[in-house]
């Protein structure tokens, strides 16, 4: 995957597109479609290649246990907050960068606090360059995958790979997730290869906010191909 000037990109990008201004994107494994493996946890203290993308208003992450884990997730997980329709929060990494075959297996688990106003749950986004080539303003798209309502208080697994994603190019202060939940066409992983065969996913997380006021929920666990992050207290 070849990369042009990244940081020139960041200030239009409102996504997880803002990663490539963070730090050097890790080149696909060719002997390894499914990059990265092993199970490796996220802490206060050890990021592990996830930062805050694009967080905006007064939206909060923090590490905590109030919210219990998944199976197998430690004692704790992320918890999300935004007050506001206007608050938006990520976390994402660029570790699990390229095909974007290496996504059809993908998943993570999430709660929703049962003191939340809001019936909506953390989505899954994926930054691509459209055409793998050099990294232009006009090859940023945004893959976002927007789960179903889940009961209050369960944690519930969502499996990325196998759902349906939104893909729009962000052009400007565009949002893709509030695009898509308002009707955006979705489309299949395998449907967005066969269309976009040289499509390249550079950085990928998940995403709250953008019409989600009064949102308070968890995840942990977020897995890509043979990669899990552990979003753990510590």
């Amino acid at each position: 995957m070849r990369r042009g000037p990244r940081n020139a990109l960041a200030g239009a990008a409102t996504a997880l597109a803002a990663l490539v201004a963070v730090g050097a994107v890790q080149p696909a494994l060719a002997f390894d479609p499914f990059g990265p493996s092993g199970t490796v946890v996220v802490t206060p203290t050890s990021s592990n290649q996830f930062a805050g993308t694009y967080d905006r208003g007064a939206g909060s992450r923090e590490f905590s246990t109030r919210l219990g884990a998944p199976p197998g997730g430690g004692a704790g997980a992320l918890e999300l907050r935004t007050p506001g329709d206007d608050d938006r929060i990520q976390f994402g990494t660029d570790e699990i960068a390229g095909p974007l075959s290496r996504f059809r297996s993908s998943s993570y688990w999430a709660v929703r606090d049962p003191e939340s106003t809001s019936g909506a749950m953390p989505s899954f986004q994926i930054a691509v360059d459209i055409d793998g080539g050099d990294l232009a303003p006009r090859d940023l798209h945004i893959l976002s995958y927007v789960p179903d309502p889940a009961p209050a208080g369960t944690w519930t697994r969502y499996d990325v790979g196998s759902g349906t994603f939104c893909l729009a190019r962000q052009i400007g202060a565009a949002d893709a997730y509030r695009d898509c939940v308002a009707g955006g066409e979705r489309r299949t992983l395998d449907q967005i290869i066969e269309a976009y065969p040289q499509a390249t996913g550079y950085a990928a997380g998940v995403n709250q906010g953008g019409g989600t006021a009064g949102l308070v929920s968890a995840v942990d666990l977020v897995q890509v191909g043979n990669r899990t992050y552990d979003l753990d207290p510590g």
